[in-house]
């Protein structure tokens, strides 16, 4: 730039500065840190930026001597100033919440920081207030419980931006048009909908190259159904409860990444498939009046109506987010933890107790089916794990239910005493079963027979 006329100089000084952190270099190639996939040739770079300076700064003269100078500083020369050259990408992107660098230098080199400011917050809005959006969920919550834990939840993920809750709340509604999805614009735009992705079901989440899921702040995954125990359903909890997880971008080796994703999840089916005990859901029954075909309908689809509209002016998202920013969060209230016990709502209980009785059934009708009178507790905790998908603690439990008999016996030629089930009206003695109509049997002799439940590994 020495033959650059002042004007000039500071203009591509400028401009340098601006575009500097929009793009990034990897092995002789380019790459826009909004589309991070696609790799670009130095003439795409040049095209497409010479374009972005005439929409964006229509006043700069665009001169040869301008675009050249432009461009030898942020691609030939090698200088210290990173902020006017484009730096070289390591391959990992990251959502830095809060951070408003979009280029984070560690060791020489850069990872693309995917998180942005929503626009609306950088309006100088002083007012506070949910406007029609208090309105809003007075409708679509049925209980003030579950209203005032989920404003808790949300108003701490927006004033904990850097950090992750531990648990996720679930919409859940046999009816449609109860306002689900209006809640979860609600979040897209209190979020930025740069930082947000939407989802039906939960396979994008779950599929091999998930790293544009994983590098959002808020994941909404609509439609949900898990099967439970699979591998899908396990990836789910971890990436809900875990900090570090795996990340896998197309054409880049897997990584340990650090994400910061809220998730919500929603249906129009009861998640019966959810684990005894399960304290990474909070689920909420929201069917009500206003439904779709409700007798409130045409009510609450005006209300939703104002809703939406609402929301189209950033100036209200801000005074929105304002209020939640102000909103004083329960002591009681714990991000990183459920008490199921505590916060346990109607459809939760009515869910626990349904599968927990299913699983008694099942069990039950195994057992009888197979006319076991003793079990070892290995076969019990390895069939209930494989085919029943609980929790192998709550095997006790389980058996307690159905007044099966605890006791230790040493059998199979093992010199020490091993956990034993014992069906209701039988007994042990001496390392014999006795029972009504039951021949007298050492317990090595009856567990050496063929097994009797096919399913059930007994262990020797």
């Amino acid at each position: 730039m020495q033959n650059a006329t002042p004007n000039t100089e500071s203009n591509i000084k400028n401009l340098a500065k601006t575009y500097g952190n929009q793009i990034v270099r990897r092995d002789n190639k380019f790459y826009d840190i909004e589309h991070l996939g696609t790799p670009l040739s130095r003439t795409d770079v040049e095209t497409m930026l010479i374009n972005r300076i005439h929409a964006e700064h229509p006043d700069v003269p665009m001169s040869n001597e301008l675009i050249k100078g432009l461009f030898k500083l942020l691609i030939e020369q090698r200088h210290t100033d990173t902020e006017r050259c484009f730096q070289v990408w390591n391959g990992t992107a990251i959502c830095a919440p809060g951070n408003p660098d979009r280029l984070l230098m560690k060791r020489g080199s850069v990872s693309a920081n995917v998180w942005s400011e929503p626009e609306y917050r950088q309006l100088r809005v002083n007012a506070a207030d949910c406007g029609v959006v208090g309105e809003f969920f007075d409708v679509f919550f049925q209980r003030d419980e579950e209203r005032e834990h989920f404003l808790n939840w949300l108003a701490w993920c927006l004033q904990n931006e850097g950090d992750k809750p531990a648990w996720a709340p679930f919409f859940y509604s046999r009816s449609k048009g109860t306002g689900k999805s209006t809640t979860c614009r609600i979040l897209t735009e209190l979020f930025g909908a740069h930082n947000t992705a939407v989802q039906n079901n939960v396979s994008k989440l779950t599929q091999q190259f998930n790293s544009t899921v994983l590098t959002s702040k808020l994941v909404v995954c609509e439609e949900t159904q898990i099967t439970p125990g699979s591998p899908q359903s396990n990836a789910i909890k971890t990436f809900i409860t875990d900090s570090d997880v795996l990340v896998e971008r197309k054409g880049f080796e897997a990584e340990r990444s650090r994400q910061y994703c809220c998730f919500v999840f929603t249906s129009n089916f009861a998640p019966t498939w959810l684990e005894e005990g399960e304290r990474r859901y909070y689920v909420m029954e929201v069917d009500h009046d206003g439904r779709s075909g409700g007798p409130r309908a045409a009510e609450f689809a005006g209300l939703v109506g104002r809703v939406h509209q609402f929301l189209d002016d950033p100036a209200n998202v801000a005074r929105l987010y304002n209020a939640l920013m102000q909103r004083p969060v329960s002591e009681t209230f714990n991000a990183k933890s459920l008490n199921i016990a505590e916060h346990s709502t109607p459809v939760m209980q009515r869910l626990q107790q349904n599968s927990r009785q299913t699983v008694l059934d099942q069990l039950e009708e195994q057992l009888n089916e197979r006319g076991l009178v003793v079990l070892p507790e290995a076969a019990v905790a390895h069939f209930v794990r494989k085919h029943l998908n609980v929790n192998v603690n709550q095997t006790r439990h389980l058996m307690d239910e159905l007044e099966w008999q605890k006791t230790k016996v040493k059998w199979g030629g093992k010199d020490y005493a091993r956990a034993i089930w014992v069906r209701p009206g039988y007994s042990i003695e001496r390392g014999k079963i006795y029972g009504p109509d039951f021949p007298t049997e050492s317990v090595s002799d009856y567990l050496h027979r063929e097994d009797p439940m096919s399913d059930i590994e007994v262990i020797q």
